[in-house]
């Protein structure tokens, strides 16, 4: 940086006196180049951009940059008093959280070794024009030191003066210089002199974290000690505050939460509104980041959300609100969530959190990780080895999933002649609810011309509470199926069957054995009544039983064009009605 100054310089003082000036001039050649950097870094402390002195004795003379030493205080006789000044780099410190900044000059000579009080203030900008008659006004005075150097007797040496205020306020706004004033406490004391090697100048600043974000909320309070006695419940939105700590040089504050890892930027001091997706105890973490790009420590907010009182989400609802909800997947394989409202429509898709890759085939299942929450399964191709799995990707509760959570669902007995897994080379999948009154999420695996049953378990093996149940071998190929539930209200789930080819539908009912238990393998045998027709594999790769959208009491369809864009069928009492209506 040359020491040219053409520029206006304006400095906010500690204390709130601001004063502006301009600084022009050259510095001489033997004068070295500052440095721009800060001690406690690592680095070398900066050094003094431009220097000058004012003597009452030539009020009128400018000693800018001057050679020689700088004087201050009374020596009598041709020097009379003096006042020193200089101006300090504080560009390296701009939006720094400063936490100490000491300024250091070598005292070259003083009237004797006993100590007399000189002053360090800061004040207006200095130029080639400052002289007695026009010197800078006073700020603040920042620090007094008590010393003699440089005499007989006492070896000249470095005198430090503590600059923080001046310094801390300087970086906090900013500012890209200082300016400060030596001053002898007692101008009338010819004892109290002393001269100083302006080029040994330095300011050593050292540099701190900023304050962490203080978080708090009024709907979910601090549960670092406890529940407690009132918080908010699970899925509900709360204001959530990132204080700054009274810091007033903070940039940004960043945060996530343990149920959401995407990191948040929020301006300092500012409200979050963020919705907890699960009951129990939960954690927000923020640090903040000055000015300078500093980073603070991490924060932690611990907060408890309460629960639903154990009680599931009715079938396909992703969100808690009780309406039908869907999970589609669009011409990328990312998957979308599409909200249900109570009169059939749907809001606009948006992200459901999770990419599958081509050819992947999802459902949405029911609670597979007993939170209550309707979980996602995909059917998808192992990479590197041809084969194909199942996982469960739990749902957050607000109808996005967490893949890095996910479940693959296993079989006891995984021998591919004799075993139970099914679905290494199927072709979909399908939710089949609750099939036995168990309590638990049922599953239904397409694989060639064979349709399976499984019987789902929490544990992740699907065989665990019996080997899956051939429901037919032979043409189920042909068609897409989809589980709509009871239809008929005679205790017993019913089956839809889209020939994939002609695009006819048809309600296959189920049936129970002597027992009066669901028996699957009825719906092989069972009557095929048709209910819908124009709904082509190659117009509606996918179809997905919807439940009951507008809530008029019938199960009703929704399908996945060859566009990627999801519609949906109404039902009416003669069957499916053929005119889509577009979801979101």
């Amino acid at each position: 940086m040359s020491r040219r100054m053409s520029s206006a310089v304006s400095l906010a003082l500690a204390g709130g006196l601001a004063v502006t000036g301009v600084a022009a001039g050259a510095a001489p050649a033997a004068v070295a180049a500052p440095a721009v950097s800060a001690a406690g870094t690592g680095e070398t402390p900066v050094g003094a951009l431009a220097w000058t002195r004012v003597s009452k004795k030539t009020p009128n003379r400018s000693y800018w940059n001057t050679a020689e030493d700088l004087r201050v205080g009374n020596e009598g006789g041709t020097q009379g008093l003096s006042r020193a000044y200089l101006t300090l780099d504080t560009t390296a410190l701009r939006g720094a959280t400063v936490s100490r900044a000491t300024f250091r000059i070598t005292n070259t000579g003083s009237a004797s070794c006993t100590g007399r009080p000189v002053e360090l203030w800061s004040v207006g900008a200095v130029s080639a024009q400052t002289t007695w008659k026009l010197q800078p006004a006073k700020g603040i005075r920042l620090a007094t030191v008590t010393d003699a150097k440089g005499s007989e007797g006492c070896a000249a040496g470095d005198l430090e003066f503590d600059a923080t205020a001046l310094v801390k306020e300087a970086a906090a706004a900013s500012r890209t210089s200082v300016t400060v004033g030596l001053f002898a406490s007692d101008e009338s004391d010819a004892s109290a002199w002393k001269r100083f090697a302006p080029t040994s100048a330095k300011l050593e600043t050292t540099i701190g974290r900023p304050a962490p974000p203080v978080i708090s909320s009024p709907e979910f309070p601090d549960a670092s000690n406890g529940v407690p006695a009132v918080t908010g419940k699970a899925r509900t939105p709360g204001t959530f505050t990132f204080g700054t700590g009274g810091a007033g040089n903070i940039e940004k504050t960043v945060y996530w939460s343990d149920f959401d890892p995407r990191q948040v930027t929020v301006t300092p001091g500012a409200n979050a509104v963020i919705t907890p997706t699960g009951s129990g105890p939960h954690m927000i973490y923020a640090y903040s980041v000055d000015r300078a790009g500093q980073r603070s420590d991490q924060a932690v907010y611990r907060f408890w959300a309460l629960g639903n009182g154990g009680v599931r989400d009715a079938a396909g609802d992703l969100n808690g609100d009780g309406l039908r909800d869907l999970w589609t997947l669009d011409a990328d394989g990312r998957l979308r969530f599409s909200a249900g409202r109570a009169d059939g429509t749907f809001a606009a898709p948006v992200d459901g959190g999770a990419s599958f890759a081509p050819g992947s085939r999802i459902a949405a299942g029911g609670d597979w990780g007993e939170d209550g929450y309707n979980d996602l399964l995909v059917l998808e191709t192992v990479e590197g080895l041809g084969a194909k799995q199942i996982r469960v990707l739990p749902n957050t509760g607000l109808g996005a999933v967490r893949p890095h959570d996910g479940m693959v669902l296993s079989v006891f007995e995984s021998d591919p002649v004799q075993g139970n897994d099914h679905w290494s080379d199927a072709q979909d999948i399908v939710d089949a609810g609750d099939l036995g009154g168990d309590g638990e999420p049922d599953l239904l695996v397409k694989q060639g011309a064979k349709l399976w049953a499984y019987t789902g378990s929490r544990s992740g093996y699907l065989d665990m509470n019996g080997a899956p149940v051939l429901v037919g071998d032979g043409g189920w190929d042909a068609v897409s199926v989809i589980v709509p539930g009871d239809t008929d209200g005679d205790g017993a789930t019913d089956l839809w069957v889209r020939d994939d080819a002609s695009g006819d539908l048809f309600a296959v009912r189920g049936a129970k054995d002597a027992a009066g238990r669901f028996d699957p393998t009825g719906w092989a045998t069972a009557e095929h009544v048709k209910i819908g027709s124009g709904l082509g594999r190659a117009a509606y790769p996918t179809l997905v039983s919807a439940g009951d959208l507008d809530r008029d009491g019938r199960a009703d369809l929704a399908a996945v064009g060859a566009d990627g864009k999801a519609v949906w069928f109404r039902a009416t009492a003669s069957g499916i009605e053929a005119t889509p209506r577009p979801i979101g």
